[in-house]
């Protein structure tokens, strides 16, 4: 007997987790648990879910609070049944290097990227289905970023271990867990920091992409294309990879430096 298919998705009011749940729902997903702080955004993208026939349930959270976390989220668990699909891909990029990072920045980073997406799975995973799927967004600079990001990078390298740590502790209950090591993507909030932040121009995405090897940064839609592969029964004869997803090769000099 078939029965459909339920997602959650963290970040889901804009960028990565929006274009994950829109692509999860063209892939058939018909069951949604929305996650986000941005409450208008969320409401109106399950509004427009629920307008294409998909149910949806929008939760307006702060995943940094852990009580949060366990509580509500358990408890809308519970209203939506078996899950299929947990996409963790709130997260931020407050920036952080070796001399100026706070104990509480480094908290909130963590809190965020790492503790979240473990209380998550912690939550999520027992009420999964047998060939459930859970994709972490990590990053490329999980191998190592620039020194003002020296505390976010640190968080998604601990992401990329608690993947694997995952996939191996769920592998016998038939789940599958991956993360997905991103490369410079263009997303909202990235457009935000980097004009707001950096001082850079509005069409910087633009200047910026021309110059990358493939002629453009990721865009939101690549990530959720590589989600759906994952989430897909093709992908079901692995699990603990972590993709990378980028248009440079992690551990090499580039050609071509001063492009």
């Amino acid at each position: 007997m078939t029965h459909p298919k339920t997602a959650i998705v963290t970040g889901a009011a804009q960028g990565i987790g929006e274009a994950a749940v829109l692509r999860l729902k063209q892939d058939g997903v018909k069951r949604f648990l929305l996650i986000d702080w941005q409450s208008e955004p969320l409401d109106a993208l399950a509004a427009k879910l629920e307008s294409d026939g998909a149910e949806a349930q929008s939760l307006s959270i702060d995943l940094r609070d852990i009580d949060t976390v366990t509580s509500q989220i358990g408890a809308a668990i519970q209203k939506l049944g078996a899950v299929d699909i947990l996409v963790n891909a709130a997260g931020t990029t407050e920036r952080g290097g070796l001399a100026d990072t706070t104990p509480d920045a480094f908290d909130r980073i963590f809190a965020l990227n790492v503790r979240a997406p473990f209380f998550l799975m912690q939550t999520v995973a027992p009420v999964m289905r047998r060939g459930g799927v859970i994709v972490n967004i990590c990053s490329m600079l999980a191998y190592g970023g620039p020194p003002f990001l020296l505390a976010y990078s640190s968080s998604k390298a601990a992401l990329a271990g608690l993947t694997k740590g995952a996939a191996n502790t769920l592998k016998r209950d038939g789940l599958h867990v991956f993360g997905i090591n991103l490369g410079w993507t263009w997303t909202p909030a990235e457009q935000e920091v980097q004009t707001k932040v950096h001082g850079l121009p509005e069409d910087w995405a633009d200047t910026l992409g021309a110059k990358q090897p493939f002629g453009r940064l990721l865009m939101p839609q690549d990530p959720a294309a590589l989600i759906s592969f994952l989430a897909s029964s093709d992908a079901a004869m692995m699990t603990g990879a972590i993709i990378d997803l980028d248009q440079y090769v992690a551990g090499t000099v580039d050609d071509n430096p001063g492009a």
